[in-house]
């Protein structure tokens, strides 16, 4: 009963007072200069975060047998409230964050070149992406200098060609690369015309598909939309079978600690006392190859009990290890990207409907317990 209280605070509070903790961190230190959109956390974890998050939900429920039609619904409609707000509100249409973004007043951007035809350093934030950028925009405007016949655009793609090669360091072969000779604010209209003009750019994965950058209007953050949105599932479902998974925890809590045990036991100089070899040989493979060889064996078998332990007897434990890394994620997230009014925008549109639909489920479930 302690443990699902627990539980329930956790999962309602965690995401807020972490904004609240990230704000306050925030104007303690200096920003971080390490954290990375595109590092291999946000790359394999995080944007596909509702994928791992299913599969390692679902995989509680299996093992510990807390499957039911009530754990069902409350994971679809959390499913349709992720799909309709990050994907799609509806066929062939952009999700409900970016109908939101277009409709205060944002579009994608291409602001490509600075006042001094430099790259603009203020298009994306990082280096990687702004290469990438360049290089999908470079692309685009290539099909349309060889589709147009219209000479005066081809000359403006010509020019933009040009630019944005010397931007990416690459030699144009003319010998001209000093400033282009359009103007840079030119160019960049000449840009965002002609890539807008192809369609399609409601969204900001068709915007970041063309190398654009999401600018202007209010964009609630996803990551914090989808970093609450997760947490709350994994937390709110664990307080259905956790009377099921601490019991299995401390029966089984002794294993791995055997065979801890057995890797640290591996002394060589104990090897040769007990063993009393005649040969220098012997001597040698006692404290030596001996040791090395057990230790392997025994780690070799330390790790698949651990996987064993974690994976199959007590996935619990998972689903701890992705609760963390979706905080760590939602952490960083308050520190650098997204203003606070859109944080607090991502954080309450995964409240209205997790924080409702799980606070209507601790009130049932109290009810039933009373009857």
């Amino acid at each position: 009963m302690e443990h699902s209280k627990a539980l329930r605070i956790l999962a309602l509070f965690l995401c807020p007072a972490t904004l609240l903790l990230g704000h306050i961190l925030g104007l303690l230190y200096p920003v971080p200069s390490w954290i990375d959109k595109d590092d291999w956390i946000n790359t394999f974890f995080v944007k596909k975060g509702w994928f791992w998050t299913s599969v390692v939900m679902w995989w509680c429920a299996f093992r510990y047998k807390g499957w039911n039609k009530h754990i069902s619904l409350r994971y679809f409609v959390l499913s349709v409230w992720w799909f309709v707000f990050t994907q799609a509100a509806w066929f062939h249409t952009a999700p409900i964050m970016d109908l939101i973004f277009t409709a205060t007043g944002g579009l994608c951007g291409f602001d490509v070149l600075d006042t001094n035809g430099n790259l603009n350093q203020k298009f994306h934030d990082s280096d990687v992406r702004r290469t990438k950028s360049l290089d999908k925009i470079h692309t685009l405007l290539k099909k349309f200098q060889l589709t147009t016949e219209d000479e005066f655009l081809s000359n403006l793609a010509d020019h933009s060609l040009k630019s944005i090669r010397r931007l990416m360091g690459r030699n144009n072969g003319d010998g001209r690369d000093g400033e282009p000779p359009v103007s840079p604010s030119e160019l960049n209209i000449f840009i965002h015309d002609t890539i807008h003009s192809l369609g399609g750019l409601g969204s900001s994965a068709a915007c970041r598909a063309a190398g654009g950058q999401w600018t202007g209007g209010h964009d609630p953050s996803g990551h914090i939309f989808l970093n609450t949105l997760m947490s709350m599932l994994l937390l709110g479902e664990c307080d259905f079978f956790e009377n099921l998974a601490w019991p299995r925890i401390k029966r089984q809590g002794c294993k791995l600690s055997n065979y801890f045990t057995d890797l640290l036991d591996n002394s060589p100089l104990l090897n040769v006392l007990q063993r009393r070899p005649q040969t220098t040989y012997d001597v040698l493979w006692e404290l030596f190859a001996r040791p090395a060889l057990k230790c392997l064996g025994d780690l070799v078998n330390f790790s698949l009990l651990s996987v064993r332990y974690v994976v199959w007897e007590n996935p619990v434990f998972l689903l701890f290890a992705f609760v963390f890394l979706w905080w760590y994620s939602f952490l960083m997230t308050t520190l650098v990207f997204h203003t606070l009014s859109e944080q607090l925008s991502g954080l309450l549109c995964a409240y209205v409907v997790s924080g409702g639909l799980y606070l209507l489920t601790i009130k049932n479930s109290a009810k039933r317990r009373l009857v």
